[in-house]
């Protein structure tokens, strides 16, 4: 079965640090100095003087006009990619966000030379632990939360998932070659 060898990556800071870039646009719109280390938590609004709107539309901005100059995680993500087909893994990108920014996104995984077996989007508020795989690396608190056994789930580490601690977590994608 394809779930069984599959693993789901996340995009928005698990391969693309999304967040440096919404933080450039944000501190520029609101004259501040915010560093990523200072979003503790998953859900932006609760920290910064914005609405969850204004953060949509905000990560809408970034990928449709700034999305060449988001930074991937590492510089080695292809590598470890590769190393991971190589092993027998077929990569799944999962991916929630607004439709508008489609294409970017795959501009954007095209221009960092990203290879995966196949990509899915998802627009509404369907959980990622609905989709086929055996494990997922995410940023995302709520999404830990949902995987269950069988699947598996490592946190990618970011300053908004340290109240996770009894999970698995990685800083780079490449730890996850030892891991799997």
């Amino acid at each position: 079965m394809v779930s069984e060898i599959t693993i789901a990556l996340d995009l928005d800071s698990v391969l693309a640090d999304v967040m440096q870039i919404w933080l450039e646009e944000y501190n520029t719109i609101f004259n501040t100095k915010i560093k990523k280390r200072d979003i503790s938590d998953w859900h932006i609004h609760n920290i910064l003087s914005i609405s969850k709107q204004q953060i949509t539309d905000l990560f809408i901005m970034v990928w449709q006009k700034r999305w060449q100059d988001i930074p991937p995680t590492s510089n080695d993500l292809s590598d470890v990619i590769i190393q991971l087909q190589d092993k027998g893994f077929r990569i799944s990108i999962i991916t929630k966000r607004e439709r508008v920014t489609m294409p970017f996104v795959a501009h954007w995984l095209d221009l960092n030379n990203i290879p995966f077996n196949d990509i899915v989007f998802i627009f509404d508020d369907v959980s990622k632990s609905h989709f086929p795989f055996f494990l997922l690396v995410d940023d995302s608190p709520i999404n830990a939360k949902e995987v269950v056994t069988p699947k598996q789930i490592i946190i990618f580490d970011q300053p908004w998932n340290k109240s996770l601690a009894s999970y698995t977590r990685i800083s780079k994608l490449n730890e996850l070659i030892d891991l799997v």
